[in-house]
């Protein structure tokens, strides 16, 4: 949720509409409504474009609000648009049909998308200013979570006490526990036997239309091995990699769907939810009553 000035100062402290469209490149589509595509637990951790919007809208707030009162000022920055959201980005690389159609994977409109200035930029060189925001390390607060992992925050930082009171005081505990466990969930999902048996049909389906993959990941670098040539080129050419990206998508979609791959993923990572999320305790219920009640703070007429 942090971007400009706080994405670069509080990256050791915490673990995009499609422009396309805009390019010429956007092809049209059928009304038929996409299925919900896997994410693990639920997607108790993921947020759709509207909850982004307007959940960075009130933690900003919180945070202009927080500086205040400790006699600093901080512009409120606007949530950065233009491509696909790395959020919206299938942990399996998984894609609807809309998505492929629209902005393909994201990668050609993130290069071509323009980043709102960060107003705040001359105060991060002040300490006193980046100690408020981001707390000291006094304050430092350690989470062990699964697997070894820690998480780290200062309890000081305004960025930290906007987000407890948006989210929850235990929000970060239980959202980073789930983060850890989701990204043991995936790993499980794409060694499970049924997934690489399902994956390899994909592949046969994909190098049949001409695409030489073989995993899920190759089509993206496709794309982004062609758009890297592309740099320093012509104007042009970065729309010609546009046009490329939603050709491979649109293919790599058709034959997700051709090979059931989304359902095989479905049932696997069901299968690694029960045996990873057995070895700890089960907090899905108190993240999810946190994560909605957020949402209805930051949609309230108040604004939280």
């Amino acid at each position: 949720m942090r971007n400009g000035t706080r994405k670069a100062l509080a990256a050791l402290l915490f673990g995009v509409v499609g422009v396309l469209g805009a390019a010429g490149c956007t092809q049209s589509g059928g009304t038929t409504p996409d299925p919900a595509l896997p994410r693990p637990f639920a997607k108790a951790l993921f947020y759709d474009q509207q909850e982004r919007q307007v959940l960075h809208t009130a933690d900003e707030r919180l945070v202009a609000d927080c500086m205040r009162r400790r006699g600093l000022h901080y512009d409120p920055q606007p949530l950065a648009t233009g491509g696909t959201d790395p959020q919206d980005v299938n942990p399996y690389g998984l894609l609807t049909v809309t998505q492929a159609r629209q902005d393909g994977y994201g990668i050609t409109s993130a290069r071509l998308a323009a980043r709102p200035l960060d107003t705040n930029g001359d105060h991060a060189r002040e300490p006193r200013w980046s100690h408020a925001l981001l707390g000291t390390k006094s304050h430092e607060v350690r989470l062990h979570l699964p697997g070894g992992v820690e998480f780290l925050y200062n309890s000081d930082a305004c960025v930290t006490q906007a987000r407890q009171t948006l989210y929850g005081a235990d929000y970060d505990r239980l959202s980073s526990r789930y983060q850890v466990l989701s990204n043991q969930v995936v790993t499980a999902v794409l060694k499970d036997p049924r997934y690489l048996r399902a994956q390899h049909r994909w592949a046969v389906c994909m190098r049949a239309a001409g695409l030489a993959v073989t995993t899920s990941d190759d089509p993206r670098g496709l794309v982004e091995q062609r758009l890297e040539r592309a740099t320093g080129a012509r104007p042009a050419q970065p729309h010609d990699v546009a046009r490329y990206e939603l050709k491979v998508a649109g293919q790599d979609a058709d034959c997700q769907r051709t090979t059931d791959l989304p359902h095989t993923v479905t049932e696997a990572q069901s299968r690694a939810e029960t045996a990873v999320a057995g070895a700890h305790p089960t907090d899905l219920s108190r993240l999810t009553e946190l994560r909605s009640a957020a949402v209805e703070r930051a949609t309230a007429p108040s604004g939280g």
